[in-house]
């Protein structure tokens, strides 16, 4: 997209929205950087239904779901391990209101905690959201695939290869008709790597391949055209 800066993606964001016919009871996943009043509204008004991350962005917000979930102890499911750590995950649902919590549409929060333990020193953070689907439209393993689902697709396939892999973020281009190109390059050439970078088993791993090969990427690119 053109443009740069949180601003024009939120209202990028929210322009797409609006362009849509109808989301006809679809579920609008989003970070905490739409996590926002007009956003929520615009969702609702055509037709769907928002899950949003809750962070400090929103600081009255947040705190209000945090006493919510205070006094609630998660009960964690099986461990499994996972990158390199084991995790244990626990998920907890509480009905709200739009006038209790100052937020509108809002009928549900959730609260996901993740345990992890890496060479035997063990971690606990909490994620929280805010949706507007009523407390009991979802068992809690759904709520946990609606969540699951946003950051294993949007966050990690596409915003982690593109920033973290890719570097991303570190732009400091000011010129909008650059840094879209940019993207779209980015875009071009994520979906030429995604079924090559197979043999290398990671994108960090086929990157530094390619680096360490100039002909491999070259060749890459004449295959695709």
């Amino acid at each position: 997209k053109k443009g740069e800066g949180e601003t024009c993606e939120l209202k990028s964001s929210q322009k797409l929205i609006r362009e849509q016919v109808v989301l006809d009871g679809k579920t609008v996943t989003a970070d905490a950087l739409h996590n926002q009043h007009k956003t929520a509204r615009i969702i609702i008004e055509k037709g769907g239904n928002y899950l949003l991350q809750v962070k400090g962005n929103q600081g009255n917000l947040l705190k209000h779901i945090e006493e919510v979930f205070a006094s609630i102890a998660p009960r964690y499911g099986l461990a499994k391990k996972a990158h390199g750590r084991i995790e244990q995950r626990a998920i907890a649902v509480a009905q709200t209101h739009a006038m209790w919590i100052g937020f509108p549409h809002a009928r549900s929060v959730v609260a996901i905690w993740l345990k992890s333990e890496r060479n035997g020193k063990e971690t606990i953070a909490v994620r929280y959201y805010i949706s507007s689907h009523e407390l009991d439209d979802h068992s809690k393993a759904k709520w946990h695939l609606l969540i699951r689902g946003h950051w294993g697709g949007v966050e990690n396939r596409n915003h982690w290869s593109r920033d973290a892999v890719w570097c991303e973020d570190a732009t400091r281009s000011r010129n909008p008709n650059l840094v879209g190109n940019l993207a779209l390059l980015r875009n071009a050439l994520l979906s030429i790597a995604e079924q090559e970078r197979i043999a290398y088993g990671s994108l960090p791993a086929f990157t530094e391949a390619m680096q360490a090969n100039q002909k491999l990427p070259f060749n890459l690119i004449t295959k695709a055209l």
